[in-house]
Protein backbone atom coordinates (compact mmCIF):
# COMPACT_ATOMS: atom_id res chain seq x y z
CA UNK A 1 0.00 0.00 0.00
CA UNK A 2 1.54 3.47 -1.09
CA UNK A 3 1.85 6.11 1.49
CA UNK A 4 -0.97 7.95 0.02
CA UNK A 5 -3.68 5.25 0.58
CA UNK A 6 -1.78 5.18 4.39
CA UNK A 7 -1.94 8.87 5.10
CA UNK A 8 -5.81 8.43 3.41
CA UNK A 9 -6.88 6.01 5.89
CA UNK A 10 -4.94 7.34 9.05
CA UNK A 11 -6.74 10.97 8.41
CA UNK A 12 -10.13 9.19 7.86
CA UNK A 13 -9.94 7.78 11.17
CA UNK A 14 -8.56 10.67 13.02
CA UNK A 15 -11.27 12.75 11.57
CA UNK A 16 -13.85 10.64 12.39
CA UNK A 17 -12.34 10.54 15.92
CA UNK A 18 -12.08 14.09 16.11
CA UNK A 19 -15.78 14.65 14.88
CA UNK A 20 -16.83 12.28 17.88
CA UNK A 21 -14.51 14.05 19.87
CA UNK A 22 -16.34 17.63 19.00
CA UNK A 23 -19.67 15.92 19.00
CA UNK A 24 -19.61 15.40 22.95
CA UNK A 25 -17.82 18.24 23.95
CA UNK A 26 -20.52 20.23 22.38
CA UNK A 27 -23.15 18.23 23.50
CA UNK A 28 -21.28 18.58 27.52
CA UNK A 29 -21.87 22.36 26.82
CA UNK A 30 -25.23 22.16 25.90
CA UNK A 31 -25.96 20.44 29.17
CA UNK A 32 -23.94 22.20 31.54
CA UNK A 33 -25.67 25.90 30.15
CA UNK A 34 -29.07 24.35 30.28
CA UNK A 35 -28.01 23.16 34.09
CA UNK A 36 -26.64 26.35 35.09
CA UNK A 37 -30.09 28.21 33.52
CA UNK A 38 -32.45 25.44 35.69
CA UNK A 39 -30.20 25.96 39.20
CA UNK A 40 -31.97 29.82 38.80
CA UNK A 41 -35.06 28.47 38.63
CA UNK A 42 -34.97 26.42 41.89
CA UNK A 43 -36.83 28.22 44.72
CA UNK A 44 -40.27 28.75 46.27
CA UNK A 45 -42.47 30.96 44.52
CA UNK A 46 -45.60 32.84 44.93
CA UNK A 47 -48.15 33.78 42.30
CA UNK A 48 -49.35 36.74 41.56
CA UNK A 49 -51.83 38.32 38.97
CA UNK A 50 -51.37 40.53 36.23
CA UNK A 51 -52.79 44.20 36.84
CA UNK A 52 -53.41 45.77 33.49
CA UNK A 53 -49.93 45.59 32.49
CA UNK A 54 -48.59 45.38 35.99
CA UNK A 55 -47.65 42.50 38.73
CA UNK A 56 -50.35 42.75 41.05
CA UNK A 57 -48.35 43.75 45.10
CA UNK A 58 -50.57 40.75 46.58
CA UNK A 59 -50.21 37.20 46.22
CA UNK A 60 -52.89 35.41 43.79
CA UNK A 61 -55.85 34.35 45.53
CA UNK A 62 -56.45 30.57 45.96
CA UNK A 63 -52.39 30.07 44.77
CA UNK A 64 -50.45 27.76 47.50
CA UNK A 65 -46.46 28.21 47.41
CA UNK A 66 -44.93 26.78 44.06
CA UNK A 67 -41.52 24.87 44.95
CA UNK A 68 -39.36 24.02 42.00
CA UNK A 69 -36.14 21.97 42.35
CA UNK A 70 -33.89 20.31 40.13
CA UNK A 71 -32.64 16.36 40.88
CA UNK A 72 -30.11 16.05 38.21
CA UNK A 73 -26.76 16.29 37.70
CA UNK A 74 -25.34 18.46 35.06
CA UNK A 75 -23.67 15.61 33.06
CA UNK A 76 -27.49 14.09 32.65
CA UNK A 77 -29.08 14.25 29.55
CA UNK A 78 -32.13 15.70 31.23
CA UNK A 79 -29.91 18.31 33.06
CA UNK A 80 -32.09 21.08 32.35
CA UNK A 81 -35.37 19.63 33.80
CA UNK A 82 -36.71 20.97 36.56
CA UNK A 83 -39.57 18.85 39.01
CA UNK A 84 -42.42 21.11 40.26
CA UNK A 85 -45.06 21.15 43.64
CA UNK A 86 -47.25 23.73 44.09
CA UNK A 87 -50.86 23.77 45.45
CA UNK A 88 -54.03 25.29 44.78
CA UNK A 89 -56.50 26.35 47.53
CA UNK A 90 -60.11 27.10 47.35
CA UNK A 91 -60.61 30.19 48.84
CA UNK A 92 -64.47 29.65 49.99
CA UNK A 93 -63.62 25.66 51.78
CA UNK A 94 -59.80 26.27 52.50
CA UNK A 95 -58.84 22.66 50.68
CA UNK A 96 -56.14 22.12 48.66
CA UNK A 97 -55.20 20.54 45.54
CA UNK A 98 -51.71 18.96 44.87
CA UNK A 99 -50.39 19.06 41.60
CA UNK A 100 -46.90 18.62 40.42
CA UNK A 101 -44.84 18.47 37.19
CA UNK A 102 -41.80 19.43 34.96
CA UNK A 103 -40.64 22.31 33.48
CA UNK A 104 -38.91 21.94 30.40
CA UNK A 105 -35.98 25.04 29.21
CA UNK A 106 -35.60 25.87 25.97
CA UNK A 107 -32.37 24.16 24.63
CA UNK A 108 -31.86 27.59 22.57
CA UNK A 109 -33.62 30.45 24.71
CA UNK A 110 -33.15 29.39 27.96
CA UNK A 111 -35.27 32.17 29.51
CA UNK A 112 -38.40 30.50 27.95
CA UNK A 113 -39.72 27.13 29.52
CA UNK A 114 -42.74 24.78 28.78
CA UNK A 115 -44.76 23.80 32.34
CA UNK A 116 -46.74 20.42 32.63
CA UNK A 117 -48.44 19.98 35.40
CA UNK A 118 -50.51 17.12 36.70
CA UNK A 119 -53.22 17.22 40.10
CA UNK A 120 -52.96 14.36 42.01
CA UNK A 121 -56.56 14.10 42.54
CA UNK A 122 -57.58 13.54 39.51
CA UNK A 123 -56.46 13.28 35.54
CA UNK A 124 -56.64 17.02 34.76
CA UNK A 125 -53.51 18.03 33.22
CA UNK A 126 -52.47 21.30 32.22
CA UNK A 127 -49.38 23.29 30.26
CA UNK A 128 -47.92 26.60 30.51
CA UNK A 129 -45.62 28.58 29.04
CA UNK A 130 -42.97 30.33 30.60
CA UNK A 131 -41.19 33.93 30.12
CA UNK A 132 -38.20 34.13 32.83
CA UNK A 133 -37.16 37.82 33.11
CA UNK A 134 -33.81 38.09 32.26
CA UNK A 135 -32.88 41.11 34.25
CA UNK A 136 -32.98 39.23 37.70
CA UNK A 137 -34.35 35.86 37.39
CA UNK A 138 -36.79 36.56 39.99
CA UNK A 139 -40.17 37.13 38.17
CA UNK A 140 -41.18 34.52 35.71
CA UNK A 141 -44.53 35.05 33.47
CA UNK A 142 -46.68 32.13 33.28
CA UNK A 143 -49.16 31.67 30.40
CA UNK A 144 -51.45 29.00 30.18
CA UNK A 145 -52.15 26.98 27.00
CA UNK A 146 -56.12 26.31 26.95
CA UNK A 147 -55.65 23.78 23.91
CA UNK A 148 -53.31 21.81 25.97
CA UNK A 149 -55.23 21.35 28.96
CA UNK A 150 -58.06 18.90 29.96
CA UNK A 151 -60.64 21.26 30.97
CA UNK A 152 -59.93 24.45 28.78
CA UNK A 153 -59.35 27.90 30.09
CA UNK A 154 -59.36 27.85 33.30
CA UNK A 155 -56.18 29.56 34.52
CA UNK A 156 -55.49 33.26 33.77
CA UNK A 157 -52.33 34.29 32.76
CA UNK A 158 -50.37 35.23 35.68
CA UNK A 159 -46.67 36.04 36.86
CA UNK A 160 -44.15 33.87 39.62
CA UNK A 161 -42.15 36.35 41.82
CA UNK A 162 -39.20 34.30 44.63
CA UNK A 163 -40.34 33.98 47.62
CA UNK A 164 -36.77 32.33 48.87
Amino acid sequence: MSEFWKGMLIGFFLGIVASLIAAYLWDVKTRIRAYVAARRLVGTWVAYDFEGRTIASTPMQGAGLTVVSLSRDWWAADSGLLDVHAQDIDPSTGQTREHHGSIVLDPVKPWLATRILRYRDSDEVSQQRLEIDLKDWKTVRVFPDPTVATIGNVYPPHAWRRAS
